[in-house]
């Protein structure tokens, strides 16, 4: 249960028989100071041992159990002042407010009011739960209940399709709620509790006061144009001006930042003639209604309620914020000459070079672990063999992404990170990208605020812009991050990713996964590059084979080609499973964290899993470091050391080798 708004006070409820417009207020009473309880108004009973305390209105010089007086036989409420709402339970055995539950405390202290009244609340609730839960079908002894209010029932149930909805929160009824019989009129039991203001007076967004507004119409809202019979908030109006509002959306900031746009956006009621789409979801904008727009008078608007979406928005209300100067950032490398850099993630000097062949032993860059293709060039130590390519050490200290809603800045490995490589195996030094779900041992960008520190892109992901033209679809159908999802044109599958780009135009997805992969790569057996196909619609032309597997290779998905040799690869035959780890880094997994080698598996003869004792068929092979234990995948070193950090797996193989003695 939502915590009670501040016009509701804890310590002096409202009576709810009286006027919502002018209400009297309740008071506890105790002994001895006071009498004890003659007679309650709602159930007709007396005083209650256990109880310490009961409830009184003066005004109307009426009595009640604590309990008793929020679920009374009849209210009055703002939302319907008209007639009278009267109780009604489903719950089977009738309800009785006077079986007040035994982890209410009572309290005889004033200090303790607050929380006792609650406490009541949310006891009460989670009683009348309980009740219709453990119900049993056997109503015999419910006809003789003297606390019956259900003889007020006229026949209301939840099957009628006139009164299905809660009139407040627009969810269906509970199985106790509030019945005007008259109007069809209904009212969960927790928004009777927590009645609306019935004025609101906000003049950051309205110079009026706005009053409640019960009546649902199918008409926008002022401040953000959706209707104001779909959506489950209440509705404000101001007569004068003619106007009707949400009331979320009175209390919208006035002026924002968001990661996906550089400049400040303020809400305005209107905009001028022209055409805007939502720099978040991508629809179109009506000028009429209230949006968020650029301070700095360029074309780009939000709406309102995706502007201030959770995963957008960072929750600050710059309004009376002095705009400070644009923030300096570090950038990433200081420039020694013309081909020569200091770079911020090594202590020694980097110069420029340029692949020309392929032979020779495979350099990969630190930052993005991809091998440096031919033609490429590079950053390359001058002392070691730290790599880095020329994109990547370019690559910003701090950046905005879409995907996120704060800044992210640019780490290295090894900063203890730690990625779950199986559901009870741990690892540090290696990571997993939020974005694409990949392990990864090179650069990333962190979210360094305290609540989303968890938030890691790799700097693949990271470097994705938006909107996004990708080679698989149409260059004048761009790509954006619109934070939805579906079948990835890539794999087909709606799992490709934890998030998705979206062509607004044609209602397709790509995963962050497959929009990732390489546009080139490089076989071994083969000395020119190997590009990324992405399927063919006429299979007609015959069948494909992967050169590695040697198996059928499906042509509608994406794959591998050489277009000078006519061979053709499976996507994870020719990178492997674990695609963006690069040989030679060691990372440290399982309870003891012992060291795992990363090697490329290049040998004569390919070794045995010691999880799985198949052959290593990965383009990767891991190696336990000071045993002599080998692993194909990720997967199996998770199982391995999941297994109470391997014993299982040992003692299982040394009964194997018994056996066959």
């Amino acid at each position: 249960m939502e915590p009670l708004p501040p016009y509701f006070s804890r310590a002096k409820p409202p009576c709810r028989l009286s006027d919502p417009a002018q209400p009297h207020m309740l008071c506890r009473r105790r002994r001895p100071s006071h009498p004890p309880l003659s007679i309650c108004f709602s159930c007709k009973g007396k005083q209650l041992k256990r109880n310490n305390y009961y409830y009184y209105c003066a005004t109307c010089n009426l009595e009640f159990h604590r309990g008793c007086h929020i679920f009374l036989p009849e209210i009055r409420h703002p939302f319907h002042p008209s007639h009278p709402l009267t109780f009604i339970s489903l719950l089977l055995p009738k309800f009785d407010v006077t079986k007040i539950p035994k982890n209410w405390m009572d309290s005889s202290s004033s200090s303790d009011e607050s929380e006792d009244d609650d406490d009541d609340e949310k006891s009460i609730k989670e009683e009348c739960e309980d009740d219709g839960d453990d119900d049993d079908g056997d109503s015999s002894d419910s006809d003789d209940d003297d606390n019956n209010f259900d003889a007020n029932n006229d026949g209301a149930s939840l099957s009628d399709g006139n009164h299905l909805k809660c009139k407040c929160c627009q969810v269906p009824l509970e199985k106790i709620y509030y019945h005007c019989s008259i109007c069809k009129f209904n009212l969960n039991v927790e928004c009777s509790m927590r009645p609306p203001p019935t004025t609101i007076s906000h003049l950051k967004s309205h110079e009026h006061i706005l009053t409640l507004f019960p009546i649902r119409l199918p008409l926008p809202c002022g401040a953000c144009g959706l209707s104001l019979s779909d959506a489950e908030d209440l509705v404000y109006a101001c007569l004068p001006c003619n106007l009707l509002v949400h009331r979320s959306c009175i209390y919208l900031p006035r002026v924002i930042k968001i990661t996906r746009h550089p400049h400040r956006l303020s809400l305005t009621p209107s905009l001028q003639p022209g055409d805007f789409s939502c720099g978040v979801c991508r629809q179109t904008v009506d000028v009429n209604y209230g949006q968020y727009s650029c301070d700095k008078e360029c074309h780009y608007a939000v709406h309102s309620k995706c502007a201030t979406r959770n995963d957008v928005w960072d929750g600050k209300d710059l309004d009376g914020v002095p705009e400070e100067p644009d923030e300096f950032i570090e950038p990433p490398f200081l420039k020694i000459d013309e081909e020569t850099i200091q770079h911020f993630s090594h202590h020694h000097h980097l110069k420029l070079h340029e692949k020309k062949t392929i032979g020779g032993k495979d350099k990969f860059c630190e930052a993005c672990t991809l091998p440096v293709m031919i033609s490429q060039r590079y950053y390359g130590c001058m002392q070691c063999d730290f790599v880095l390519d020329e994109t990547c050490a370019s690559l910003p200290r701090k950046k905005n992404h879409p995907l996120h809603k704060h800044p992210l800045n640019l780490h290295i490995l090894p900063l203890g990170e730690s990625a779950m490589i199986n559901k009870g195996a741990t690892s540090k030094d290696i990571f997993q990208c939020i974005g694409c779900g990949r392990i990864g041992c090179g650069f990333f960008y962190k979210c360094d605020e305290k609540d989303c520190d968890e938030f890691l892109l790799d700097v693949r992901c990271a470097s994705l812009p938006d909107p996004f033209v990708h080679d698989c679809h149409p260059h004048d159908h761009p790509l954006f991050f619109n934070l939805t999802k579906g079948n990835c044109m890539g794999c087909g599958s709606d799992n490709c990713s934890s998030y998705f780009l979206e062509c607004i135009k044609c209602k397709s997805f790509l995963g962050i996964k497959c929009a990732t992969l390489p546009c080139e790569a490089h076989y071994i057996h083969d000395r020119h590059p190997i590009t990324l196909c992405y399927g063919e619609e006429d299979t007609t032309s015959g069948q494909y084979w992967c050169e590695i597997c040697e198996l059928k290779l499906d042509p509608k998905t994406w794959f591998y080609s050489c277009d000078f040799c006519k061979i053709t690869l499976h996507v994870n035959c020719l990178l492997g499973e674990d695609i963006y780890l690069k040989p030679c880094h060691i990372f440290k997994v399982g309870l003891y964290y012992k060291e795992v080698e990363i090697a490329r598996n290049d040998g004569n003869s390919r070794l045995f899993c010691y999880t799985c004792e198949l052959r290593c068929g990965q383009t990767l092979v891991f190696k336990y470091i000071g045993g002599c234990k080998s692993f194909c995948t990720l997967r199996c070193i998770g199982n391995y050391f999941d297994a109470k950090d391997g014993w299982v797996y040992d003692a299982a193989r040394n009964l194997n080798i018994f056996r066959r003695i």
